[in-house]
């Protein structure tokens, strides 16, 4: 069995000539033309070749990409969770990806799709609402061989639970080891010194949980995985604070403090590893990228244009009703769940004099004055044909922030995942 590595969260298992494909995105400029990756990739979709499983774990762009997805082969099998709703099943369906079939895996169910080849699904963490809505990690049994990829998706106890009671000595574990937000890149209440405090907070806590994860199951190899990427165009600037380091190598120096060294993968993109041997093909040592390269190929995407930037509203639309219906659908949600805190967001349209405030106890919304806040509150500032295509939908809140696009400001500083799922009903 071996595992080629081509950047991000995509990769592919290769083995009894058969092989499957993790999360595939190849292509840039995805996230409405945000993201690119970084590291570079050293293939292209045309160095591909023929897959026979597509293993899907969640709809976000850089897991689910549209532009490289059309250019796989169609006769592969697609594999995803069984859940409702089910956000990748209707995105293949609505874009027409007709691949051969599509395995709806239940969370816990081992299930043979092949012969010797069983796969097994986990939930994401209920302790992190959006990513427990839409997100899943794969464990896959082939012929004895037992991988498990967690994505995006850090493991928590349930899972860790599970996988060592059903899945010891996994031969490869996949783990996060960064993720990618709006904080603190994006709160213009932080001056920069606080900015890097916070990312280097982050930074070092999510290393830590991939130590901790790795301890605690204990893999016969592990491998740092996703969340390689650098934002472009107008925002740019804001790769400077976002919570990620510049590859998977900055868990080394904690896993040989733990003297866990030996058991890591790092690999390049294009690079194989032979699960027998032990050995990479080719086998060129890992490059660490420095940090003067990452800024270097930054600045070569400051021009790049985003979506939003290419379409301009006429100034005549009533985004006094676009807020209202869209802040109704929340409010029948929130009345649905009986969720009325002491709590306000406010969203503010960029070079201009509107501003609404939106109250969760109350179901009307209030054009307010740019100066006055009211704490506790969120603040979500974007620039009105951004604001436009967010309350229509084309652009999602979630996606908006993963690209950087959106500034806040934020009082008192304190996340509440709640907030966030309700700030993304805000739309028609």
């Amino acid at each position: 069995m071996k595992v080629l590595n081509i950047g991000g969260a995509t990769a592919i298992i290769e083995h009894n000539n058969k092989r499957m494909m993790f999360d595939p995105w190849m292509d840039n400029g995805i996230f409405h033309g945000s993201w690119f990756h970084y590291p570079p990739l050293k293939m292209s979709i045309t160095d591909i070749g023929h897959l026979d499983y597509i293993y899907i774990s969640h709809i976000h762009e850089d897991h689910c990409s549209y532009g490289t997805l059309k250019e796989l082969n169609s006769d592969a099998e697609i594999i995803i969770m069984d859940r409702r709703p089910n956000f990748v099943a209707r995105f293949l369906e609505k874009n027409k990806l007709n691949f051969a079939k599509v395995h709806l895996i239940s969370p816990k169910t081992p299930t043979e799709i092949s012969p010797g080849l069983v796969v097994d699904m986990l939930e994401a963490d209920p302790a992190n609402a959006i990513a427990h809505i839409i997100d899943s990690s794969l464990i896959l049994n082939w012929d004895g061989y037992k991988i498990f990829n967690a994505n995006d998706c850090t493991p928590h106890a349930d899972s860790i639970e599970y996988l060592n009671k059903n899945y010891p000595n996994l031969d490869l574990a996949f783990l996060p080891y960064s993720g990618g937000s709006g904080y603190p890149s994006c709160f213009t209440n932080l001056d920069d010194e606080t900015k890097r405090a916070e990312q280097h907070r982050i930074i070092n806590m999510r290393v830590q949980i991939f130590i901790d994860t790795t301890i605690a199951l204990q893999p016969k190899k592990v491998m740092p995985f996703a969340d390689q990427f650098i934002v472009g165009g107008s925002r740019a600037y804001l790769n400077e604070f976002i919570a990620h380091g510049t590859g998977p190598h900055i868990v080394l120096p904690r896993l040989q403090k733990e003297k866990m060294s030996d058991t890591v993968v790092l690999l390049n993109s294009g690079q194989r590893y032979d699960f027998e041997s032990e050995k990479k093909t080719p086998s060129d040592d890992y490059k660490q990228y420095t940090e003067q390269e990452k800024r270097d190929t930054i600045k070569s995407l400051e021009l790049v244009t985003y979506d939003y930037q290419k379409i301009k509203f006429n100034n005549n639309i009533s985004l006094d009703n676009l807020v209202k219906y869209a802040r109704l659908r929340m409010w029948n949600i929130q009345r649905k769940n009986k969720y009325f805190p002491e709590y306000r967001i406010y969203l503010n349209i960029l070079n201009s004099d509107l501003c609404y405030c939106i109250d969760f106890k109350s179901d009307i919304v209030q054009q307010c004055n740019k100066d006055t806040y009211i704490q506790p509150y969120l603040k979500v500032s974007a620039p009105y044909d951004l604001m436009i295509m967010i309350l229509l939908g084309h652009i999602s809140w979630n996606i908006a922030d993963a690209a950087l696009f959106l500034d806040y400001e934020r009082v008192p500083n304190t996340y509440d995942t709640t907030i966030v799922v309700y700030l993304n009903h805000i739309r028609l």
